[in-house]
């Protein structure tokens, strides 16, 4: 407890000063701290402030995420800072920064409950609020001393280190850097109130340790910038000494990396909004003059602000510019998931349609059909039966009841509520057609808003539901029949935005259905079968659904053996405060989220170190159907920063909102059960493959044996290595 409670508060400390660059990586808070003691009485009361502010936080029971994170945090430290720069160490000063902590952090939470139904991050307003109150505040407080640090800068240097340390800062003070890049580390320095080149160099280097995106959109936005006052003619060298140059460094990491995914897009934005920023920034300088106040970093809070804002309002969504619904540790990480969920989850904005039957079909008419299905209902399809010399019926199929689909079960291709129906057409005579009741006995289903599904011809008096009733996937409704405008038994099933039966048809895909070919069986998470395809509902393998049956609160023993070395570790299955499954490692800490349901397993993200036994776990099984169709297989893709080396991600990193050299992809090849009556257990193999533009390299396969209780046995090879890891339910 002592040892969790010691890293939660480093955390927060470290948190709340790489929250400042929206970061959560710990090295370069730590870069931070070290410049705010650059001068040692501003770091002194940031640190205090930061200090303060949290546990102020944490003892009115505030979200402990939240503070070790920094987000109620950093606010607090850019007061203590601000504070700390301008007066001379005392009791008084102490005593102030501690009360400006809690004022700013009081504001930081009331902001906080205005802005989050908006789902608006409140950025540094808090601090702005507090700084303001205070530096109008002190003008009474007459114990305090102002600071006359940096006035005599080579008195302090020469009482710190004498003659030689004079001469240390005369060499970098004259370092043959261009002006703007000067007054480029100037401002990064600015941040951290702290007036040096040394200061902005390091905090540069820990931009470019932390994030290459972060590092290369600083130096785009204050370039924008730069640009945009020399084509105006304005005084760009000024924010040498005004310090409000880290508006633009800011705002266009804010825009273009951190609250809208990374993309060309985006970074166009950053290059929109930044001559904007400059102009908030003349304007506001004026009018806080009138106060003899600094605007700090008022530009970049509007700017921001409202761009995230006006995003959230659009009609029409972009893909290339949209904004990052979970914040990871990083704009590389942002991406990243973002690019891997697009490939792997491109088509879940559709309804889950499945086949409205059991077993194996043909497709007789598809979408704009040979016959029928034209014009405003040309998104349909007639499914019927055929044996293996491709006959429909039996005999000389001159009666329904010849044909093998007729009288077949129709099932709900997904859950809703019965919403029309007609079950009074009678069957036709083989060859003849109702031209008057065209649909003949009809289901419609409502699952969602403006989605319906209609089933028709269907034979009458089979119907088993009635107006109002509410079905389940799979459930049986009806039979199919002969009635309407049908010559020969078969279903026709359509999809539409209205609740009537012929109503106009929607183009829309169903999900999770096998597709025969010539080649095997190839499984369709959404497609649209056409004319003449054989399909089959997809049957679950309930060896596979049993394996896969992992729910919060259980725990899982792994064993690995690689070698002569043994070693079992416990892994615990838990729920976050967000609804979201993960299992944790409890000797690495690592977690690998993810989600699964009757249709699918599949790993959403995974956290920690590449070497514990959870990540062999995590991409020997990273999506699997629980399906068996022998020879079956299935692709999927990674994030790409989970197989690369760090020297590769480092140029991919730079050019990843434009273009992705490498990746690596995920396959699942499913290759025998024990029993087709009474299986025990099933086996696949899988393997990731690595990609460097044109090349492809096999970086790691396993042959999986999965039985009930969390039951999987994995025989894996990489590169370097081989092994059996064997999991198991334990509780």
């Amino acid at each position: 407890m002592f040892k969790s409670n010691i890293k939660s508060i480093f955390g927060s400390i470290t948190g709340s000063y790489s929250q400042v660059f929206f970061s959560e990586n710990r090295i370069f808070g730590l870069i931070l701290i070290a410049v705010s003691f650059f001068d040692y009485t501003a770091g002194i009361c940031g640190l205090l402030a930061v200090v303060t502010g949290n546990s102020a936080a944490y003892f009115l029971g505030f979200n402990r995420f939240k503070i070790t994170k920094g987000t109620y945090g950093f606010n607090t430290l850019l007061v203590g800072l601000g504070i700390g720069l301008n007066f001379e160490f005392s009791v008084p000063l102490i005593i102030l920064v501690v009360f400006a902590s809690i004022l700013t952090l009081f504001i930081s939470l009331a902001i906080e409950g205005i802005l989050y139904k908006y789902g608006l991050s409140f950025l540094s307003i808090p601090f702005l609020i507090g700084i303001w109150i205070i530096t109008l505040a002190v003008r009474k407080f007459a114990a305090l001393e102002l600071s006359e640090r940096g006035i005599f800068i080579y008195n302090e240097l020469y009482d710190l280190g004498g003659n030689q340390l004079i001469d240390y800062y005369e060499l970098y003070k004259n370092l043959p850097i261009v002006e703007s890049l000067k007054i480029y580390f100037v401002s990064l320095g600015a941040i951290f109130f702290q007036n040096n080149i040394f200061a902005g160099m390091l905090i540069a280097a820990g931009l470019l340790y932390y994030s290459r995106i972060v590092f290369s959109l600083s130096l785009i936005g204050f370039y924008a910038a730069f640009l945009f006052y020399n084509l105006t003619g304005a005084d760009f060298y000024g924010l040498s000494y005004t310090f409000v140059g880290f508006n633009y460094i800011l705002t266009s990491i804010a825009i273009g990396g951190y609250f809208v995914i990374p993309s060309y897009k985006s970074y166009l934005w950053v290059l929109l909004m930044l001559p904007v920023t400059v102009i908030i920034t003349a304007g506001m300088e004026k009018l806080f003059a009138f106060w003899s106040l600094s605007i700090y970093s008022l530009p970049f809070n509007i700017i921001v602000l409202l761009f995230v804002y006006i995003l959230k309002l659009r009609y029409i969504k972009d893909d290339m510019l949209s904004t990052a619904f979970i914040n990871y540790s990083s704009p590389e990480k942002n991406l990243y998931t973002n690019r891997a969920n697009k490939l792997r989850f491109k088509d879940q904005k559709y309804w889950r349609i499945s086949l409205p039957f059991w077993g194996e079909w043909e497709v007789m008419q598809a979408h704009e059909g040979e016959y029928t299905h034209k014009d405003k209902w040309k998104h349909a399809w007639d499914f019927v039966i055929k044996d293996s010399e491709e006959k429909q019926f039996k005999g000389t199929g001159d009666f329904p009841e010849d044909y093998f689909c007729y009288g077949k079960s129709v099932v709900s291709p997904a859950a809703g509520y019965i919403v029309d129906i007609l079950d009074r057409v009678a069957d036709n005579k083989v060859g003849e057609i109702n031209t008057i009741q065209n649909w003949g006995n009809s289901i419609v289903i409502k699952h969602a808003d403006f989605l319906y599904s209609q089933l028709s011809h269907l034979k009458q008096g089979s119907l088993k539901v009635k107006i109002g009733d509410y079905v389940t996937t799979g459930q049986v409704l009806a039979s199919v029949g002969n009635s309407g405008h049908s010559p020969y038994p078969h279903l026709h099933f359509q999809l539409q935005a209205n609740p009537y039966i012929g109503s106009e048809t929607l183009d829309y895909p169903l999900n999770y259905y096998m597709h025969k070919t010539a080649n095997g069986l190839d499984l369709k998470i959404f497609g649209k079968p056409e004319n003449r395809d054989t399909v089959l509902a997809v049957a679950a393998d309930e060896v596979l659904v049993e394996a896969f049956h992992i729910m919060p609160g259980q725990t899982i023993s792994a064993q690995k053996n690689e070698g002569k070395k043994t070693k079992e570790t416990l892994w615990y299955v838990e729920k976050n405060i967000y609804n979201e499954t993960y299992i944790r490692c409890s000797e690495t800490g690592a977690v690998a989220y993810y989600f699964v349901d009757d249709k699918t397993f599949y790993f959403q993200n995974y956290f920690g170190s590449e070497k514990s036994d959870l990540f062999l776990f995590y991409k020997s099984l990273y999506h699997v159907r629980p399906v068996f169709y022998r020879d079956l297989e299935i692709g999927d893709y990674f994030k790409t920063d989970l197989f690369f080396n760090r020297f590769i991600m480092f140029f991919q990193d730079f050019i990843a909102p434009f273009v992705h050299f490498i990746s690596a992809s995920y396959k699942i090849k499913y290759l025998e059960k024990d029993s087709d009556i009474q299986p025990k257990y099933v086996r696949f193999s899988t393997s990731v493959v690595k990609r460097y533009i044109l090349k492809k390299v096999l970086v790691f396969e396993s042959v999986i044996t999965a039985q009930a209780n969390i039951n999987f046995e994995i025989n894996y090879t990489s590169k370097t290595k081989s092994g059996i890891l064997k999991t198991k339910l334990i509780n």
